[in-house]
């Protein structure tokens, strides 16, 4: 059980996850167990997250790392090189028979936070059919079976804390960890801690790609939701009094 949440942003890229991993037998949930982490960074500047079996995450990080080597993001357009992620892993999977699940597809879907020649971007890959989605205008996506708690509560933070326009990375970490703090605390035994962060930002000239330390972010949560708290309970709305009725005229004799 997965919940990642990802965020383009004005300087960079956030994808955060939980770390709980599920141990099944067939489609029945065994047991959730703490899981490292979630997000792999390579070479450096390139954020992957990946929603689903292990196994599968462990061969999309081989081609991921193929795809490296073989210069995919340095050299090919955007459209190229996200494109070439999706034909190796598909042909990795049709040629193992991977299966498939009615409407739910390959139930693996991932999130690639990586610089393509220049320019920073990040790819949402459908847990339906692996095929990428470049974040642009909607430039923020949360997948994995939290995505139902964790998708009301992202468009929650773009209208109140990004105003729906592309934040910083760091006024984007804080409302991915506020997102997926949301989701952990209502889906026990689904997701769970800790929280993991990345960003892909500029450094000294260079495009760095790294994972975050989430104690800040933590605090301001905690800090922001007593606030709403303390707001609510020192500002009541009070009621509107209701205008008096009229007393009739007394009748004349």
């Amino acid at each position: 059980m997965t919940v990642l949440v990802g965020v383009r942003c004005s300087d960079g890229v956030v994808i955060g996850c939980d770390s709980v991993a599920t141990s099944s037998a067939g489609q029945f949930p065994v047991m959730h167990i703490p899981y490292a982490s979630k997000i792999r960074i390579f070479a450096g500047n390139i954020i992957v997250a990946a929603s689903g079996p292990i196994g599968h995450c462990q061969r999309l990080h081989n081609h991921v790392e193929d795809a490296i080597s073989g210069g995919v993001f340095r050299n090919l357009s955007l459209r190229e090189a996200t494109t070439n992620i999706s034909r190796r892993v598909l042909t990795d999977f049709q040629s193992s028979f991977v299966p498939t699940y009615g409407n739910d597809g390959l139930r693996f879907g991932a999130l690639i936070g990586a610089v393509n020649k220049i320019d920073p971007f990040l790819a949402e890959y459908s847990s339906i059919d692996f095929q990428p989605e470049i974040k642009h205008d909607l430039f923020y996506v949360s997948m994995g079976s939290g995505q139902l708690l964790a998708d009301p509560f992202l468009a929650f933070v773009n209208r109140v804390l990004w105003k729906n326009t592309i934040p910083t990375v760091d006024v984007a970490t804080f409302g991915v960890y506020w997102v997926l703090d949301h989701t952990i605390k209502l889906a026990p035994g689904k997701v769970g801690p800790p929280i993991r962060l990345a960003t892909l930002r500029k450094i000294d000239g260079a495009w760095v790609a790294k994972e975050e330390d989430t104690q800040q972010a933590g605090e301001y949560v905690t800090e922001l939701e007593e606030h709403i708290g303390g707001f609510a309970r020192q500002a009541p709305i009070e009621a509107e009094q209701p205008e008096p009725v009229p007393k009739p005229e007394p009748e004349k004799k």
